[in-house]
């Protein structure tokens, strides 16, 4: 199973996916994907594993920006298959005087190509140390035919991975997708009979087709809507991004999406330690020796690597007899598992249309009534939005309530974060976002279980990072924190259910992730946070309930990795859990209540991103992560050390 030990493909799966030897002759196929597991030269069963699907605009973007996480998963066997929707015609050795020359884009389009063609055989562990040397030898080639255009698609010999190349013009991207057309360029060399013609619809559609055929349970990509308070971004990545993102919605299904942020991840904190960004560089290297532009490219994209929209840890929640549930963006919708009363697991049942697509990132509250309620960002309004259960432990609302934006008409509107939420003391819900303008709001029930105050408040700060975390204190105040890129900042309620004091800083906290929050048996809280350039786990914490806070933080270690750790606290003890290096599941604890922590232990696995821990009415823990293969897993245990195997719910 995807999220065990991880398991290279059997020798028959690996085949299917590999296709047959072709040698840059043309093996055209009718409109690709007529249904599931049908191509030409690659077939995939429906059902049989898992698949990452990328979809960037140019041939290093992927490299750049999504690794080390696609080199762990190309190097673990994981089938793969990126599509680069531009030629990247614009750089490429031989560059002429003038770059964007027409008469030198077929051979500039090539040499990008052979740059992917390089960098993936450097991943896949096939290619050679000599940067210089084109491994196209460890490729076949063939012209194929999706949805009606012909592109080209790269098959790496006895191995899991795939390319596919469209070929539209460099720097047009936007333009196709604000109606404009484009046909795509020929490579030299190319076994392509002639370009094709797109419309925005013709990509969507191609890329719709991709996913029918290949059947993929991650979709990778770009950036939709990049932070503008730095640096800015290439409208080809935006674009395709986009593209990306409504051929997922057509598509449907479970298709999990993760996006990445690009080049801005140079104004964020270091978050890869040396052992990550080490490979990235080197894989960097075999795409640089085809594209005379690299001395353009930021060494800080090496260091670094980001998600747009953060799953966050808080996508699971308990209902009011104990049991937990959780919570799950696919292809933009909701979906739910829950726990049984006989132990057993229900779903995964999609809820109710939230009127437009949704940020990964959801948020699980408890009305005082016992009702559950989730939260959640809509990407296409930008609007925070929730949906109740009708009953407590019961069936859930067929309508969303729509909370509005913090920002609605200041211009900034897409710059909102995915909520969280805490409970007042007399039981009101309160939701906190990163505001438009890199502050904090929010907004909050008039009466417990009751309806909301229809308004926004903003907290101040500046700076923050997104997502936040919040937290009731010992003695019954909300706390919220907050990231920003040279520390982090904490807001506080001066009394229980009151106004918010604040920002402060918490001292020395140098963060390269959000942080969570957790609390310690005597009530202070516990705040964990990788540690910027190491990447490391830190903890921050009250030296008293409700009050101020220790001038070092305790350092943790772990096994790297990067983003938010998971807090939970359980019989006492607070338990993080993080995805480590190897894009598993590593835990530590309390040795005891109130204590430091113990060694690391790594519970194995392959999880796309973050997280989520809660404990149940019986006072078991439940680890939950999402695998490569789309699915959701968990493990159990009534210690912190103490864990059964990774155990898998149903699609």
């Amino acid at each position: 199973m995807a999220i065990g030990r991880r398991q290279l493909l059997t020798s028959v799966a690996l085949a299917a996916l590999a296709g047959p030897v072709l040698t840059r002759t043309t093996a055209s196929s009718a409109a690709a994907a007529t249904g599931p597991g049908t191509t030409t030269g690659s077939t995939l069963t429906a059902g049989s594993g898992q698949l990452f699907l990328q979809v960037v605009a140019h041939e290093d973007d992927d490299i750049l920006f999504m690794n080390p996480d696609l080199s762990t998963a190309i190097a673990e066997g994981t089938p793969s298959v990126t599509v680069f929707v531009t030629a990247g015609n614009g750089t490429g050795d031989p560059c002429p005087t003038v770059c964007w020359d027409p008469a030198g884009e077929p051979l500039r389009t090539w040499n990008r190509q052979m740059g992917a063609v390089n960098a993936y055989s450097r991943m896949a562990g096939v290619g050679d140390t000599d940067p210089s040397t084109d491994e196209v030898g460890h490729w076949t080639v063939e012209a194929w035919t999706v949805a009606g255009k012909q592109v080209e698609r790269y098959i790496l010999k006895d191995h899991p991975v795939h390319l596919v190349f469209l070929n539209l013009h460099d720097g047009q991207l936007a333009g196709v997708l604000g109606g404009k057309t484009d046909t795509s360029i020929v490579p030299v060399g190319s076994p392509l009979s002639g370009p094709s013609g797109y419309t925005a619809a013709d990509v969507v559609e191609v890329l719709r087709q991709l996913m029918v055929t290949y059947q993929p349970t991650v979709l990778r990509a770009q950036d939709e809507l990049p932070d503008s308070r730095y640096a800015g971004d290439h409208s080809d990545h935006i674009a395709a991004a986009k593209f990306a993102g409504l051929a997922a919605s057509l598509y449907g299904g479970t298709l999990i999406q993760v996006n990445y942020r690009d080049y801005n991840i140079g104004d964020a904190p270091v978050n890869l330690e040396p052992a990550a960004s080490g490979p990235k560089g080197v894989f960097f290297s075999e795409y640089a020796g085809h594209d005379h532009s690299t001395g353009n490219y930021s060494a800080d994209w090496f260091s670094r690597m980001y998600y747009r929209w953060s799953r966050g840890t808080s996508w699971a929640g308990l209902n009011q007899d104990g049991r937990p549930q959780v919570f799950v963006v696919r292809a933009g919708a909701l979906y739910t598992y829950w726990r049984r009363t006989d132990g057993s697991w229900s779903g995964s049942l999609r809820l109710a249309d939230s009127g437009g697509r949704l940020a990964p990132g959801i948020a699980v509250g408890s009305n005082a009534d016992g009702r559950l309620e989730v939260f959640a960002r809509r990407l296409t309004d930008h609007h925070i939005v929730s949906l109740p259960q009708g009953t407590p432990n019961g069936a859930w609302s067929g309508s969303w309530a729509d909370h509005g934006s913090p920002n609605s008409g200041l211009g900034n509107e897409d710059q909102v974060g995915v909520p969280v939420v805490a409970n007042d003391q007399d039981g009101r819900l309160e939701i906190f976002v990163k505001n438009g303008g890199g502050g904090l709001s929010s907004t909050w029930q008039t009466a417990p279980s009751g309806g909301w105050s229809g308004t926004w408040a903003d907290q101040g700060g500046s700076d923050v990072q997104d997502p936040v975390t919040a937290i009731r204190n010992g003695v019954g105040a909300i706390e919220v924190f907050a990231s920003t890129r040279s520390g982090i900042l904490g807001w506080w309620q001066s009394t229980p259910n009151g106004a918010f004091s604040g920002p402060g800083q918490i001292p020395n906290a140098r963060p390269a992730s959000a942080p969570k929050a957790a609390l310690d048996q005597d009530g202070r809280i516990e705040l964990a946070y990788r540690e910027a350039d190491t990447g490391a786990v830190v903890v921050s914490y009250q030296v008293q309930p409700g009050g101020s806070w220790s001038r070092s933080p305790a350092p943790l270690g772990g096994h790297g990795g990067v983003g938010e750790p998971a807090a939970v606290n359980l019989g006492g003890q607070v338990v993080l859990f993080e995805r480590n290096r190897g894009s598993g599941v590593s835990t530590t604890a309390q040795t005891a209540p109130n204590s430091g922590y113990g060694a690391w232990q790594d519970l194995g696995g392959t999880v796309l991103d973050f997280p989520t821990a809660i404990v149940d009415g019986n006072g078991v823990l439940h680890v939950f992560a999402i695998g490569t293969d789309g699915r959701v897993y968990y493990r159990a245990g009534s210690t912190p050390t103490d864990f059964g195997g990774w155990q898998g719910l149903p699609l």
